[in-house]
């Protein structure tokens, strides 16, 4: 007769969430978000135009994509161990490389390497805590460990609104390196490390959500796209709108850090939630909301409507993000992280077609009301897709 393992004591829960927050800091509040911040800086500096801004925001994603291409088919628990180390020191390497060249080239290659690196601290870190609970009897919750997502935000704004402006642009980036450098030990020492036993574990669980079906997985897929074009969009470019509308660098940083912490509440929010009113409903009302937000940014004048979209925002994404993403895995029990990938490449490919798109609207009209009106109508057939999926299951 097999009995359950007992359930840990709360020291390693801790240690376990720690390690993904870790994670998130180093691989996509630093390696991808202080490209946000430090866009602007740049900008002012006279070293990156707009439309070369828009091209290395679609690298990062490029990057993602191709490490969510690469999870979706390995299987092997050491070998996507070992990914996952390579991101780490990627991540660390990449915000190095920006301050220590000038060359174009050689910046799309370290944006390419930071999505690299965000890849497998969004999908690989997810997947092994996401297995580490399952197998030790606990709560399926993505919430906690996405909180450093939002911290990382935060950490990326604080960082340069100490740093100002005049600040040269490569000194900044060399900070955010430092930095990385002392994240790195805790990412990888506490982070938990997938095994055979653990994957069996998960596969074996019982949990209230029917199997996907392929019906269900695009149609889904399609929405989550759109998020990720919505979520590329208003994530790239945030600092440099809220500047357009604010006229104030110092003020658009605040509101990004602003937006970091409701983007850390919104990882509990989401949580919760779901809790409550279950992972699809609460995924609907998220989309709908980051929505919402987008057109704040199309629309808004003065300093309140852009701070409230900046709020929405931080809060929606991460929700629609997290709560995708746990719906993925636990409607894919055999492969979880397989299937989180699978799902994400779909999001990378928004990711990759919104910056890129951005950056050539506002380079050929000079504003950036066109490019949101366009992310405002792909989130609304978002959300009916997000409808959709569900009356499916």
């Amino acid at each position: 007769m097999s009995h359950a393992a007992p359930a840990p004591s709360r020291l390693p829960i801790i240690k376990v969430y720690a390690g993904g927050i870790a994670t998130q800091l180093l691989t996509i509040g630093i390696a991808r978000f202080a490209y946000t911040p430090l866009l602007t800086v740049m900008q002012d500096q006279d070293v990156l135009s707009a439309k070369m801004s828009g091209w290395l925001g679609a690298l990062i994603y490029v990057g993602y994509l191709l490490g969510a291409m690469i999870l979706s088919v390995l299987r092997n628990p050491a070998i996507r161990l070992l990914l996952f180390r390579i991101g780490l020191v990627l991540a660390v390497l990449s915000t190095f490389a920006m301050g220590w060249t000038q060359n174009p080239w050689l910046w799309g290659f370290s944006r390419l390497a930071g999505g690299f690196a965000g890849a497998a601290g969004m999908l690989l870190a997810a997947e092994f805590i996401l297995i580490w609970l399952t197998r030790n009897d606990l709560r399926p919750d993505l919430g906690p460990h996405y909180v450093g997502l939002g911290i990382g935000i935060c950490l990326s704004g604080v960082v340069a609104l100490a740093l100002g402006n005049d600040m040269p642009w490569q000194d900044q980036w060399l900070v955010f390196g430092t930095l990385s450098v002392v994240l790195l030990p805790f990412a990888w020492g506490l982070t938990p490390s997938p095994d055979g036993a653990t994957r069996k574990a998960s596969a074996s669980s019982h949990h209230s959500y029917a199997p996907a079906t392929k019906l269900w997985f695009w149609v889904f897929g399609a929405g989550y796209l759109t998020a990720g074009w919505g979520y590329a969009v208003g994530a790239t470019f945030s600092v440099d709108i809220l500047t357009g509308l604010i006229g104030s660098n110092n003020a658009a940083v605040i509101i990004w850090i602003v937006l970091g912490l409701a983007t850390a509440a919104g990882a509990i929010f989401g949580s919760v939630a779901a809790r409550a009113f279950g992972i699809q409903r609460v995924l609907v009302v998220c989309m709908a909301g980051q929505t919402l937000s987008l057109a704040g940014y199309a629309l808004s004048f003065g300093t309140i409507i852009p701070f409230i979209a900046a709020v929405l925002f931080g809060a929606c994404f991460m929700a629609v993000v997290s709560l995708s993403l746990m719906l993925t895995g636990l409607k894919t029990p055999q492969n979880p992280g397989a299937g989180m990938a699978r799902m994400t490449l779909l999001y990378g490919m928004g990711q990759i077609i919104g910056p890129a798109t951005t950056g050539w609207l506002v380079a050929a009209h000079g504003t950036y009301l066109i490019a949101l009106a366009a992310a405002v109508a792909l989130m609304i057939l978002g959300t009916g897709l997000t409808l959709w999926a569900n009356k499916i299951e």
